[in-house]
C-alpha cells in the first residue's frame, strides 16, 4: 500500500495483511507481526512492495487477471534492453513467486523448487480461507473499477464483515452494480433498516438477529482523492467526449493515446470501437493484454505500427510513426508536429477534470479545430480514483459502522483521518457492534 497505510496494512480485525509485502514487521508486537494471510488488490507499484523479494515465501491472494499481469511484469529498463536486443531474455520482476517444476526430455516432472505462491480466485466467488487451526474467513473478491484485474475483498468471519476496496472508481454505474451483487446486497443500507430496529427493540434482540440483512464493521477507502470535492465525468462520458474530439481532425491525423499505466483501457476501447480500428501496442502492452479475461482487450491491440494511426505504445519509446523529435507537446505554436514517418500527431493525455471543465474544453476545442489552429494535443478527464462526492455515495450505500482510510498523508501528522471521520459521519450506521474489534 502507498506509505502511511493504517494498522500497518493489516484488514484488522483480522491477521490479513493488503497491498504490503513488505518484511519489517518482525519487530512489531502482534498482531502485525505474522500476517496469516496476504491479500493483492491489483499490481500498480504501490501496492506490490515487497513481492520482488526473492526472500518472500507466503501465500497471496489475488484476481486471476492480477496473477498474469503480476507474472509478466516488467520494468521499463528490462523492457528496453530487450526490446533492443542488449538482453536475450526477459526480465520478469516477479517470477521467483510461481516456479514450475522441472520437466526432463522423457517427460518426467521434478517438483523439487518448484511452487506458486499466487493463489487465483475467480471474481464473485466466496472461497474459504484458514486464518488459525480454530478461525476461518470467507473471502470474495469484487470488481473494483480501477485497472484490469484490480478487485475489492469482502472478508466474512467470526470477527465480524469487512470491505476492502483498494483503489476503486465507484461512478454511478459501478454503485448500481453493487445493488444487485448477491453478495454485497447483505450489507446493502435500505428503508428497511428502521423497521428491523424498531423490531428488534421490541423483541429484545440486536438488529442484525432480526434478519439476514447485516452491516459492514469498517469499509477500508481507497482515499487518494478524498479532498478533491469536484464531480468528474463518468469513465464513458470521458472517453465518448474524446471521441467526439478526434473525429474533428483530418483523417490523417495519427493520435499517440498515453495509457501511461493500467487502468486507461477505457480510452483504447473506446477509439477501436468508435473508429473500427486496432491500436497499435508495444511488446509488453500487448503480451498483457492478450493474456487478460477481456476479450475486446485481447483483440484490440496489433503489433503492426503502419496499420492505424492510433498507437499506444511505450511513451519513452514510441514507435516512428509517433515519435516526433525534439517537440514540446502542449506548447501551442505554428508548427505542426510531424514524427519520424511524416505523420502529424495529436498527444492525448488522460487528466482529472470537473464536468464543467471538460464541457467548456471541448467547446474551445471544437472553436480552435473548425478555425484551422494547430492543436497538438488533447485532454480526456477519465479518472482511475473516485473523488469525494463519489467516496460517500458509496460509503452510504451500506452504512458501515467505521471507515478507515487506505492512505494517509504522513506530513499531516493525522489531521485527514480525523476530518475524514466528520465527512462521512452522516453515512455511517448508528448501531453498535454486537463485537466491536475497534
Amino acid at each position: 500500500m502507498p506509505d502511511g497505510t493504517p494498522y500497518h496494512s493489516f484488514a484488522l480485525p483480522y491477521p490479513i495483511r493488503v497491498d504490503n509485502f513488505t518484511s519489517t514487521i518482525d519487530d512489531l508486537v502482534p498482531p502485525y507481526n505474522r500476517p496469516a494471510l496476504h491479500l493483492l488488490t491489483h499490481v500498480h507499484a504501490d501496492h506490490v512492495k515487497g513481492l520482488a523479494s526473492k526472500t518472500f515465501t507466503y501465500r497471496v491472494v489475488c484476481s486471476p487477471d492480477t496473477k498474469e499481469m503480476l507474472l509478466r511484469h516488467e520494468v521499463y529498463a528490462e523492457r528496453f534492453l530487450h526490446d533492443h536486443e542488449y538482453r536475450p531474455e526477459k526480465g520478469k520482476t516477479f517470477g521467483h513467486l510461481k516456479v514450475d517444476p522441472y520437466v526432463t526430455p522423457t517427460g518426467y516432472k521434478h517438483y523439487t523448487g518448484s511452487r506458486d505462491l499466487l493463489h487465483a480466485i475467480p471474481l464473485n466467488t466466496p472461497t474459504e480461507f484458514a486464518l488459525s487451526d480454530n478461525e476461518t474467513v470467507i473471502i470474495t473478491l469484487i470488481d473494483a473499477n480501477h485497472c484490469p484485474g484490480a478487485a475489492m475483498f469482502l472478508i466474512e468471519g467470526p470477527r465480524g464483515s469487512i470491505l476492502h476496496t483498494g483503489d476503486v472508481r465507484a461512478e454511478a454505474w459501478f454503485l448500481s452494480s453493487l445493488l444487485r451483487s448477491p453478495f454485497l446486497q447483505p450489507y446493502l443500507a435500505d428503508s428497511a433498516d428502521d423497521l428491523r430496529i424498531f423490531v428488534a427493540r421490541q423483541e429484545g434482540m440486536h438488529p442484525e438477529d432480526v434478519a439476514l440483512v447485516r452491516t459492514l464493521e469498517v469499509i477500508y477507502l481507497d482515499t487518494a482523492s478524498l479532498f478533491s470535492t469536484v464531480v468528474i465525468p463518468s469513465k464513458e462520458h470521458a472517453v465518448q467526449g474524446l471521441v467526439e474530439l478526434i473525429a474533428l481532425f483530418p483523417s490523417n491525423t495519427y493520435f499517440f493515446l498515453n495509457s501511461w499505466t493500467w487502468g486507461y483501457e477505457d480510452i483504447l476501447k473506446g477509439v477501436a470501437r468508435a473508429f473500427h480500428c486496432k491500436v497499435h501496442l508495444d511488446r509488453y502492452k500487448h503480451t498483457i493484454y492478450s493474456h487478460l479475461s477481456d476479450p475486446f482487450l485481447r483483440a484490440l491491440g496489433t503489433r503492426d505500427a503502419s496499420s492505424t494511426r492510433f498507437h499506444a505504445c511505450e511513451r519513452f519509446d514510441r514507435c516512428s510513426f509517433v515519435d516526433v523529435p525534439h517537440y514540446d507537446f502542449g506548447c501551442r505554436g505554428a508548427v505542426t508536429p510531424l514524427s519520424k514517418e511524416g505523420k502529424k500527431v495529436v498527444y492525448v493525455n488522460p487528466v482529472t477534470m470537473s464536468c464543467a471543465r471538460w464541457e467548456t474544453y471541448k467547446v474551445d476545442v471544437r472553436r480552435r479545430v473548425l478555425k484551422g489552429e494547430i492543436l497538438d494535443s488533447l485532454l480526456v478527464p477519465l479518472s482511475r480514483h473516485s473523488p469525494l462526492p463519489e467516496l460517500m455515495n458509496f460509503v452510504a450505500l451500506f452504512r458501515p459502522r467505521r471507515v478507515i482510510p487506505n492512505t494517509l498523508d504522513p506530513s499531516l501528522g493525522g489531521l485527514d483521518w480525523g476530518a475524514m471521520r466528520r465527512i462521512f459521519e452522516g453515512c455511517l450506521s448508528t448501531q453498535p457492534s454486537p463485537n466491536s474489534p475497534f
